[in-house]
């Protein structure tokens, strides 16, 4: 129902066959999917973060209870500076990963985003792909290595840091920012970011491998700090009997907060996801 802010009229007006607009109808999208899916052809379903919360119920029933592979393309994910605590998409990653057989992931680039969308096109059971509508982090990413589990690191050559930076999609900026505050302190950190938010296995396997000597780990989420990415990690963390005790291992995300400031302010300094907040953060 949002084709201009999705940036798909231009799709529809090529294949008209092949676009479907519900009407501001995010329930009956998700259950039109399915039955698309059901009927072996291979929907994609484009709707804000924000107003995918409207059709939880028919993503839990109509699709994930069926297995069926619907590709969710979840627009707007994360804080919506502009347009306020309405359509800030931090509740998505958080409500996705409690449903059973669902894949998240967060492209963080262009490049990424392109492959996950490439790849979805097999996909076999139901699938989402969160991305904002801002544009490329402006961060250099090349030097970033790659991992199993679409974990990519980014540390000093031939060091184990002992401070980890772990991240998600354009916060990704913010955090290579506050690691650069550190440099100019002498602080070296390394950066692990995460294009995988469930499930979770494999890219714990790799982040405990990655952190191994780390002495402090912190998690910058844009996102809801309960049921997020960083709370699930941690937990299967100490599945694998990595040891986070003594304050090791920290998150800072929106904590039980609708991100609505009362006066016109920076929303990252707000919520303590700015650069100098996150370094601050890791070293205090």
């Amino acid at each position: 129902a949002m084709g201009a802010g999705t940036g798909l009229e231009r799709f529809g007006e090529t294949y008209p066959d092949r676009y479907f607009d519900v009407g501001i109808a995010e329930p009956h999208a998700l259950t039109f999917s399915a039955g698309l899916a059901a009927a072996g052809m291979k929907p994609y379903a484009a709707i804000y973060s924000t107003f995918l919360q409207r059709a939880y119920d028919n993503l839990v029933h109509d699709v994930a209870l069926q297995g069926l592979p619907v590709r969710l393309l979840i627009d707007r994910a994360g804080l919506a500076a502009a347009d306020g605590a309405t359509h800030h998409g931090i509740f998505d990653v958080a409500f996705l990963s409690e449903i059973p057989g669902i894949s998240v992931l967060a492209p963080a680039s262009y490049a990424s985003l392109r492959e996950m969308i490439a790849e979805s096109a097999d996909a076999e059971y139901p699938l989402a792909i969160r991305y904002s509508n801002t544009a490329e982090p402006d961060c250099d990413l090349d030097g970033f290595k790659k991992y199993g589990g679409r974990v990519l690191a980014d540390f000093e050559p031939d060091s184990a840091p002992e401070y980890v930076f772990i991240t998600y999609g354009t916060q990704i900026e913010r955090v290579m920012g506050a690691r650069e505050l550190l440099r100019t302190r002498g602080v070296h950190a390394g950066v692990i970011l995460l294009e995988q938010l469930k499930p979770l296995g494999a890219v714990a396997q790799t982040v405990a491998e990655l952190t191994r000597g780390a002495r402090r780990i912190l998690f910058a989420e844009e996102g809801i700090r309960g049921g997020g990415a960083a709370m699930l990690l941690c937990d299967e963390l100490m599945r694998l009997g990595v040891d986070l005790s003594g304050g090791r291992y920290k998150i800072s995300a929106i904590d039980d907060d609708f991100a609505s400031p009362s006066e016109l302010c920076n929303i990252y300094e707000y919520v303590g996801l700015d650069a100098s907040t996150l370094a601050d953060r890791i070293t205090e």
